[in-house]
């Protein structure tokens, strides 16, 4: 037929369009609205719970509801004050698993309450599929409301939760619209299609399943009647010739529904599915090829006549259609117009004031490193013009003084004369000093969030305490042991223990004939030691966890910009530009074996001082900090690392560490949201895809694992050429 000879794949994209093609937003990674870890927006009042919040289970639902009336209700009921009679504590917006949750605790609490809800009670539900399961997932988590819930069809919920309404006499207003909130924190007025209310504060509990979104072609409007965005019960269509429009699991599981008794046709625009569970794409793949099913992907709809639907195949050849009935289940939509005209911003959205923000950023980290750098040529500039050398020297020896004080009483004061006249080691104890000092702060913080969250709380311990103890102690030997040892001219080098070469060059660089030919050899010995074999058993057994177990590099990312994690850059064009860090990876090889064959390890060179001044100081130091707030920690470590990038490449070859799934994914997108590095962990998660260094640049932080509400994903390793797979502890990683 010509709708079986115009099914056609799209042509591969080249590289270069890979690089600069339009990002469209995946599953993975849903536009919501940006709340803080109280569940609050940018309005001061108004909260954001449940499906808008990115909280998709009913259990999770419930608690959330419940949780944050039972943290905020006693305050509000305690500061009630004279607040006159028509003035309500809260107002809910929205009667599902959320809002039910928060009107009922409310009501416990004796708070003046209203919910609006803008279709009928528990809509959701209401709209799903005649008889559908719903699972009281997780298992591990206790469910915090009184609300009932267990494991059940749609229409036993509803009859609990009706029930639940009329016997405490809920104050739940259904079939009113919310149009409008306004005011202030204490002072809100919600204006809805009907009238407005007086609130203290608001709780935005809306879901999306009263606005699902539609094609907006011609004919829609016209045949209404035959064009639907639910299935609500497959009983009611036999022996139709109906389409299907859509690629997700709702629409899969309307053609699983339908296939049998109807010939059906499913049209999605995506060249392959990438919305749907792995078992629901097998059932339509094998509907398929018993040919129940007719499946175009890489296809849209343009228009509905009376008979048929006009589909456009891969952009060029539009065939017809037949078709008795239609259904459109191309997801729903956020109200994004209601929430601009409230005021309430939407995650990671761009604005002047974050383009201000972006660029004080950029001036703060720069300067910060150029006045740590006072004196070495090009990095140095404007400070060079704006402060004299004896200024710069007098302003940071008095400085490190009193910065010095805990330990220069291990030290003679012949020996404190020779600290004090090195400006260079000042400048470096004094950054040094810093940079620890953050990430013992910043570190403690993100330990306690993720031990919050994870079940198994070991390896984030584990891991938290390695990065920090790695920075504290390296601080410490170079700063303090290395003085006393040996000195000031050599202790820096004990840097190179720490952080092997291509990351740190200088344990090959200005050694001369001068030098003592046993620190020559201890640390050359022990850079190529780290380089050629410390690394490689690392990446057997580990992958890329250096990056996140020892790295000081990544463990500033980790620490200090563990609270921006959630913004690294997301999609398929973001991942096309990972080829970066390969490139700079074997620029430093070239580098290195320049200097220190061509130079006899003097970096006095242009070879040198240009590679420095790009990584070491842009790409290293001042872009990717600056960008902490903006795209999370990772933007060094994922792109341009050399380290990351030596490592990525032997743990693709040889690596046995990866990260499994179960069959339990309910792509809540949490694990996504929080990758550091931009793995659409998700997509691999609900296909029960394993995903390692062969197929991304994972570097095993774990975190995907610990905010995985389902316990889907777990560490494991493999032995080559084995289906044999050897399980690691949750906890450790390591081989149980």
């Amino acid at each position: 037929s010509d709708l079986e000879t115009s099914l056609m794949a799209r042509p591969q994209l080249s590289f270069i369009q890979k690089l600069t093609k339009t990002q469209r937003k995946g599953p993975s990674y849903p536009i919501l609205p940006e709340v803080d870890e109280q569940s609050e927006t940018n309005i001061d009042g108004v909260y954001a719970i449940g499906e808008i919040a990115g909280t998709p289970l009913v259990k999770l639902g419930l608690n959330a509801g419940h949780d944050l009336i039972s943290r905020i209700g006693p305050d509000l009921k305690s500061s009630r004050g004279s607040t006159s009679d028509d003035v309500y504590d809260l107002l809910i917006v929205g009667s599902g698993s959320s809002g039910l949750a928060a009107s009922v605790r409310a009501q416990d609490l004796g708070l003046k309450y209203i919910t609006i809800e803008a279709a009928a009670f528990a809509n959701t539900f209401v709209t799903m599929m005649k008889g559908k399961l719903l699972l009281a997932e997780p298992d591990s988590l206790e469910k915090t409301s009184r609300v009932w819930f267990e494991e059940c069809k749609k229409e036993d919920l509803l009859q609990h939760w009706r029930a639940i309404r009329d016997d405490e006499g809920l104050n739940i207003r259904e079939q009113e619209r919310v149009v409008d909130v306004q005011g202030q924190k204490g002072n809100f007025v919600t204006k809805t299609n009907e009238t407005e209310y007086k609130s203290r504060i608001v709780v935005l509990c809306m879901g999306k399943a009263g606005n699902p979104r539609k094609l907006n072609v011609p004919g829609e409007k016209e045949f209404a009647d035959r064009i639907h965005h639910k299935l609500l019960d497959p009983d009611d269509f036999s022996n139709q010739n109906i389409i299907v429009i859509g690629g997700g699991d709702v629409a899969c599981e309307a053609v699983i529904a339908l296939a049998e008794t109807n010939n059906v046709t499913m049209s999605a625009i995506n060249d392959e599915f990438i919305y749907p569970k792995k078992r629901n794409i097998d059932k339509v793949r094998a509907l398929e090829a018993d040919g129940k099913l007719k499946i175009i992907l890489s296809s849209a709809v343009t228009e509905f006549t009376k008979e048929h639907a006009k589909v456009l195949i891969g952009g060029e050849e539009e065939v017809e259609v037949q078709y008795d009935t239609a259904f459109e289940m191309i997801g729903a939509e956020l109200p994004i117009p209601f929430f601009n005209k409230v005021g309430i911003e939407l995650a990671n959205t761009w604005n002047w004031q974050r383009w201000v923000f972006m660029i004080m950023s950029f001036i703060f980290v720069y300067s910060l490193y150029a006045l740590k750098s006072f004196g070495k040529e090009w990095v140095q500039f404007p400070f060079n013009y704006l402060i004299t050398p004896e200024q710069y020297k007098a302003g940071i020896t008095s400085i490190f003084s009193v910065a010095y004080m805990p330990f220069s009483w291990m030290f003679s004061d012949a020996a404190m004369a020779n600290i004090l006249a090195d400006k260079g080691f000042q400048q470096g104890y004094l950054y040094s000093g810093l940079y620890t000092l953050i990430m013992i702060v910043f570190g403690y913080q993100a330990l306690i969030r993720w031990r919050s969250q994870a079940s198994n709380k070991r390896y984030q311990t584990y891991r938290y305490i390695s990065l920090i103890s790695f920075q504290v102690g390296f601080f410490l030997l170079v700063n303090v042991i290395g003085i006393q040892a040996m000195d000031i001219k050599y202790a820096w080098r004990f840097y190179g223990l720490y952080q092997p070469f291509p990351l740190f060059f200088n344990t090959f660089f200005w050694w001369y004939p001068s030098d003592p030919r046993w620190l020559f050899k201890f640390f050359v010995g022990a850079g190529l030691l780290g380089s050629l074999v410390g690394i490689p058993l690392l990446s057997l057994w580990h992958g890329k966890r250096f990056c996140t177990w020892i790295c000081g590099c990544g463990g500033l990312a980790e620490t200090l910009g563990d609270r921006w994690r959630h913004l690294s850059a997301k999609g398929p064009r973001s991942q096309s530009w990972e080829f970066q860090g390969v490139l700079i990876f074997f620029a430093s090889v070239i580098v290195g074996l320049i200097v220190v064959g061509w130079y006899n390890m003097d970096g006095s060179n242009w070879w040198w001082k240009s590679y420095n001044y790009i990584v070491d100081f842009w790409l290293v130091a001042v872009i990717p900090i600056a960008l902490y707030p903006f795209f999370g920690g990772k933007v060094w470590c994922r792109y341009w690392c050399p380290l990351a990038a030596y490592n990525g490449l032997l743990a693709k070859w040889y690596g046995r560490l990866k990260i499994v799934s179960n069959d339990h994914c309910i792509q809540c997108t949490q694990c996504s949201k929080y990758c550091q590095v931009g793995i659409d962990v998700m997509a691999f998660a609900k296909n029960m895809q394993p995903f390692d260094n062969s197929n991304s640049v994972c570097i095993h932080c774990g975190i995907c694992i610990d905010v995985c509400p389902m316990d889907v994903l777990s560490f494991e390793t493999s032995k080559p050429n084995s289906v044999t797979l050897i399980k690691l502890n949750k906890s450790t990683g390591l081989p149980t």
